[in-house]
């Protein structure tokens, strides 16, 4: 089945302007791009993950001749070197990551967008650095708690895709599906290469499953090239196995008091199995001050055609302010 088509509905395709790798220690340096006007509104847009990358996809919900976008590839991910890295690679890196990039642009305050873990990282980083953000774009939340983690795990998204399910269960042995999560770990780290690979795939395949409201002829890590998919189960397994580094269950909404003075746009689907809808709820009721939309036809990807015209709104409104 081919992807539904959204030519009509986001900005056409474009390149970045620039390109370039910018060394931030500890044996990272990260791949950033620029696109868009140079003198346009600054925003940088935050992909999901842990472990995605860039896309094409991202800078077709910009208004180029309104926006300054920057994106880059998070630590270990995509473009940024060294690939799969996780040494030196939590959510707090990643955080002083964005200020050092705002910092090397010469970059005052700027707009922040993403969506999924993208979405997590945005918050995290304005309520850490509020005073850097002029506003927040984020869809497709994630807030990084337990209550997730045990919906792709245990209970909630094996029961409406139980053949994707099925799939990544064959991989353990009975006694390792008593803690299938335990075990997934403890084989992405273990000391036997192949199963490490393995397993990291097979994570990456199950935890993406579950993205497209439409079917799509291929799925988000074929998207991705030949070795996406292992890096991406790597790098999230990592954060998964470790909270997102964050401190306690409800870090993002216990620290919402850090946004009451930015405005912000949430756009989240009825029917995103991924990170169900509760937890934009969640985030908008910590967060008055949010404008909350709720897309009743869509579900987690940003480039469906519901989501899409909903972005594309929500940026659009925010690129004046």
């Amino acid at each position: 089945m081919a992807a539904p088509d959204i030519s009509g509905i986001v900005y056409p395709p474009s390149e970045p302007r620039v390109t370039f790798h910018l060394p931030v220690g500890d044996g990272h340096e990260l791949y950033v791009e620029e696109s868009g006007n140079p003198e346009g509104q600054p925003i940088i847009v935050l992909h999901g993950g842990p472990g995605g990358q860039v896309e094409a996809r991202h800078r077709q919900i910009f208004d180029p001749e309104r926006y300054r976008l920057i994106a880059f590839d998070q630590r270990g991910a995509g473009r940024s070197r060294p690939s799969g890295l996780i040494e030196n690679n939590t959510t707090w890196h990643l955080v002083e990551d964005i200020e050092v990039i705002r910092k090397h642009l010469g970059i005052e305050r700027w707009h922040v967008a993403g969506g999924s873990w993208g979405s997590t990282l945005s918050l995290v980083y304005a309520q850490t650095h509020p005073a850097s953000v002029s506003a927040l774009c984020i869809w497709g939340v994630w807030l990084a708690n337990r209550r997730t983690q045990d919906w792709l795990f245990k209970t909630g998204a094996n029961m409406i895709y139980p053949e994707a399910w099925d799939r990544f269960v064959e991989h353990f042995s009975p006694d390792e599906q008593e803690d299938l999560e335990a075990a997934t770990y403890r084989r992405i780290k273990g000391n036997d290469p192949r199963i490490a690979a393995i397993t990291a795939r097979a994570l990456a395949t199950w935890e993406t499953a579950s993205v497209n409201f439409h079917p799509q002829p291929t799925s988000f890590t074929q998207d991705g090239g030949d070795d996406f998919g292992e890096t991406y189960g790597r790098i999230i397994g990592h954060y998964f196995e470790n909270g997102c580094f964050l401190d306690g269950e409800d870090h993002v909404v216990s620290h919402c008091d850090a946004l009451a003075e930015i405005p912000g746009i949430i756009v989240h689907a009825r029917f995103d199995i991924c990170t169900p809808l509760w937890e934009a709820w969640q985030l908008k009721k910590a967060w008055p001050r949010a404008d909350l939309r709720i897309i009743e036809h869509g579900g987690h990807m940003s480039d469906e055609p519901e989501m899409a015209a909903a972005l594309v709104t929500a940026l659009d409104e925010l690129a004046s302010l």
